[in-house]
């Protein structure tokens, strides 16, 4: 349905409608979708150099990123069709991501309701398994927020 509200006048609310899968940033995040499927999904990313923070970290919110595109094919597989946007997002680092060092990111939804759903992700080296960053979100279904 289309949505009559000032700020998102023209804006297709309810299905997607033609979806990019995957999105245009897993280019820029050279990741891999490994699964999506019952409110889980599982991603590899390729972190490079031009990631990096000027300590040679990669950056903070290039991680945060990541996190957002292991929690969207998340949510994809339980919201049955309609479209969602993270209202909120929690971001917890725990350790340190390089260039050239893989890493696994898994999400699953914790609780999909009929207005909002509750998803997690960890980011983590795939090498040894060490968890470097985590993340819990809050993503409402824009049919709801139209209306």
């Amino acid at each position: 349905m289309p949505c009559d509200r000032g700020d998102l006048k023209g804006f297709h609310m309810g299905t997607f409608s033609e979806p990019t899968i995957p999105p245009p940033c897993f280019t820029f995040m050279n990741a891999e979708l490994l699964e999506a499927q019952g409110g889980h999904s599982k991603l590899r990313f390729a972190p490079s150099a031009s990631m990096e923070n000027p300590f040679g970290v990669i950056q903070g919110g290039i991680l945060a990123g990541m996190l957002d595109d292991v929690l969207g094919p998340a949510g994809m597989t339980m919201a049955g069709g309609r479209a969602f946007s993270t209202i909120q997002m929690s971001v917890n680092y725990l350790g340190r991501a390089y260039a050239g060092q893989p890493l696994l990111g898994v999400g699953h939804v914790i609780k999909a309701g009929k207005t909002q759903m509750l998803i997690e992700a960890e980011l983590m080296r795939e090498s040894d398994g060490e968890v470097l960053a985590s993340a819990v979100s809050v993503n409402l279904f824009m049919d709801t927020y139209c209306q």
